[in-house]
């Protein structure tokens, strides 16, 4: 798998890992029933009609059917003879949960990708401020650290509990339970490591007790899950948390993909996010006409997932962000300046803590 900060993979080799994918999530033998079944429906051959990651905008957006199609069917049968994959679901920001399955092998391909990108990690004991439970967070964040070798603490959050509308008063309490916690853990022990969402981050740089705990012993600072601005991000990694590095990622919450924040210490540069590809594929587009906007405008973001274990195509996300050019050898775009809608599919967009 690509780290995000290789070379990047050829034009025909990008086509070929497409092509690959669609004939194994359309057999019979090693498709899943999710897109097996639906492949009558569409009135184009996925296999033989399909040739670049833009002609997926040909396929039905289904991510939605993600909150009640049972999880047997989002197996691909291909994946019948390894270990039972882990079922993740999103923080339900937007409405019920989402779910899918992820395999073995796909969570330790992210964890590679992360060994990758922060190399700095190492030998650092980890805190997760971060959801737990049935989210993908908690998941490969405890096997990064054990693929590592160190200790891993984490504070129990539920993000969905903080969005389900429980008033400004009661969101403050919990947030300040969170940190509570995590008060304890910096106060008590040697954390190298702080995983840690904006939201979060903010009430720490803002609490004179919390940032000295931090500024102690935190090297590396690994955030994501919500936004951060241009201003906040300079303000953390320059002049609150001047000895840690800064690592993000920017991705669907249930996909196993991800996007990499750049590395950069211009105070005016925007935080930008590469997508690692071809498991990724992003546009950055007009929402009406979903044709990618100039380069350096904002529209809105369209993932198209494709993976062994998941093929989510076409989906419009949350967020708007300026489409970035990767450079003439990359296909699709990269992400600066990511920011939520208001309100998505007649939703209203609740960040809470995550």
């Amino acid at each position: 798998m690509s780290s995000g900060i290789t070379a990047p993979a050829s034009e025909q080799a990008v086509r070929q890992h497409l092509s690959e994918m669609l004939r194994w999530h359309f057999d019979k033998e090693t498709g899943s029933p999710f897109w097996v079944g639906h492949r009558e429906a569409l009135p184009f051959d996925p296999v033989a009609d399909i040739h670049t990651f833009d002609d997926l905008r040909r396929f039905p957006s289904r991510v939605n059917e993600l909150r009640t199609t049972r999880v047997e069917d989002l197996v691909p049968r291909g994946l019948a003879h390894e270990p039972p994959p882990s079922v993740v679901e999103s923080g339900g920001t937007t409405g019920s949960p989402k779910r899918a399955v992820l395999s073995h092998t796909r969570m330790e391909q992210l964890v590679d990708m992360y060994c990758a990108y922060v190399p700095e990690a190492e030998g650092h004991t980890m805190l997760s401020l971060f959801p737990s439970g049935p989210h993908l967070a908690g998941n490969w964040q405890r096997r990064w650290a054990r693929r590592l070798g160190v200790l891993y603490l984490q504070v129990d959050i539920d993000p969905r509990w903080v969005k389900s509308g429980i008033g400004t008063d009661l969101q403050e309490r919990y947030t300040h339970h969170v940190l509570a916690q995590a008060r304890d853990v910096l106060r008590t022990q040697r954390v190298g490591h702080l995983l840690v969402t904006p939201p979060l981050l903010r009430r720490i740089a803002r609490s004179k007790e919390l940032a000295e705990l931090v500024r102690a012993t935190v090297r590396v600072i690994t955030w994501g899950g919500a936004r951060m601005t241009r201003e906040e991000l300079y303000e953390y990694a320059h002049l609150v948390f001047p000895e840690a590095g800064f690592f993000a990622t920017y991705a669907s919450s249930i996909t196993g993909t991800r996007a990499l924040l750049r590395r950069s210490t211009a105070a005016d540069d925007l935080p930008v996010f590469d997508p690692v590809g071809p498991e990724l594929f992003v546009r950055v587009v007009d929402p009406h006409t979903r044709e990618p906007v100039p380069y350096g405008a904002r529209g809105q973001v369209l993932m198209h997932t494709v993976t062994r274990d998941m093929f989510l195509p076409n989906n419009l996300e949350r967020d708007l962000a300026v489409r970035v050019s990767r450079g003439e050898d990359w296909l699709g775009d990269s992400l600066a300046d990511v920011v939520p809608l208001s309100e998505f599919e007649g939703s209203r967009v609740v960040e809470g803590i995550y």
